[in-house]
């Protein structure tokens, strides 16, 4: 293995590279920068549609082949699920390799269920299912939390989504801890606070609502937010691993080494990365460039919401503005997957 940038984060770092939503040649580049698991999210499908369109239409045609009587919905959950399983057998050595401490690989299912606990636990338990280091992956949302509950309760791997706020982190562990507290049992636990996609959502308040704000602090959001989370984590010892994600620029990742954390990025930001190939510093205890979290607790709610540890009730983080911004392109993408399902069941009716 060359030594790159990755590689000297791993070796002089307790951080950790993840790779996400990879097409097939992306999963084994990303070994070989030495990634220790994977992040799959809703827009996968679509993703791998546009990307890898002939796997992708080879697996939907193959699960609609053979899934019987059910309708398109159930069928997108079965090639996501297809789709996350090329990943989990690339990344199940990584698995074996640290005796059950990497090589997860996250499976989230429909976002049109997220409001409902009970359908969000059954399918987060089938994704379960589908490889030993398959992990389910959770919307941090009262329903979400709900589903967390039982299944860390089933001591099954879990990671917690959509964080865009202190509250939701604060209270996803606490509620890992209350269960873990009953049960003895101490599954992996990762939590996702969301850094560049903070960033996308305030430029958008902000093109809205006419605010003149610094292009910088906000493209820097996401990492100040992020900082400050694993903050949290440490003053409080929670027993957890930030997993940052939603990046967008080479600093949702170089801005967050040092901790026992990991990252998942683009396959495109690994390779940012390594053509920049820059020293490797612990930046995850450093303060913000002078000015940058004040002008955006200022001039941006949202930002002040997700910054302050009690700003939002458990009922509101669903509808907390970034976790919206977020889920909308969650959405989009399980529409066109939807669709491709419609297309390929539409075209077997014919032939």
């Amino acid at each position: 293995m060359s030594d790159g940038y990755f590689q000297r984060v791993a070796a002089n770092t307790p951080s950790r590279l993840w790779i996400n939503n990879p097409t097939g040649p992306e999963i084994d580049l990303a070994l070989a920068q030495g990634a220790a698991g994977s992040t799959t999210n809703p827009t996968y499908g679509a993703n791998l549609l546009r990307r890898e369109p002939a796997y992708a239409r080879q697996v939907i045609e193959s699960v609609v082949s053979n899934a019987g009587d059910v309708d398109d919905a159930a069928i997108a959950v079965l090639a996501q699920r297809q789709f996350a399983a090329r990943i989990t057998d690339r990344f199940l050595a990584v698995h074996e390799a640290s005796a059950g401490g990497a090589g997860f690989v996250s499976i989230q299912g429909s976002p049109l269920v997220d409001h409902d606990a009970e359908l969000i636990l059954q399918d987060a338990r089938a994704d379960r299912k589908v490889a030993q280091n398959a992990t389910p992956k959770l919307p941090a949302t009262a329903a979400g939390l709900l589903a967390l509950e039982s299944l860390v309760g089933d001591g099954s791997p879990c990671i917690v989504t959509e964080v865009f706020s202190v509250a939701q982190l604060i209270e996803a562990n606490e509620r890992y801890l209350r269960v873990t507290a009953r049960t003895g049992l101490r599954p992996p636990f990762f939590i996702s606070p969301i850094t560049g996609i903070f960033g996308d959502h305030l430029r958008k308040v902000a093109a809205r609502d006419g605010i003149d704000a610094d292009a910088r602090a906000m493209e820097l959001a996401g990492v100040a937010f992020g900082r400050r989370c694993y903050r949290v984590v440490i003053e409080r010892s929670y027993p957890v691993t930030l997993l940052f994600g939603g990046a967008r620029i080479v600093d949702d990742f170089s801005g967050l080494v040092g901790g026992r954390t990991a990252a998942t990025i683009n396959y495109s930001t690994v390779e940012e990365l390594v053509a920049l190939d820059p020293a490797v510093q612990s930046t995850i205890d450093e303060p913000m460039p002078n000015g940058v979290v004040a002008e955006l607790l200022d001039k941006f709610a949202d930002f002040r919401r997700g910054w302050e540890y009690d700003a939002l009730s458990i009922d509101e983080f669903e509808e907390f503005g970034p976790v919206q911004h977020f889920r909308d392109s969650f959405v989009a993408g399980w529409n066109s997957l939807l669709a491709a399902v419609g297309e390929v069941r539409a075209h077997q009716v014919v032939s």
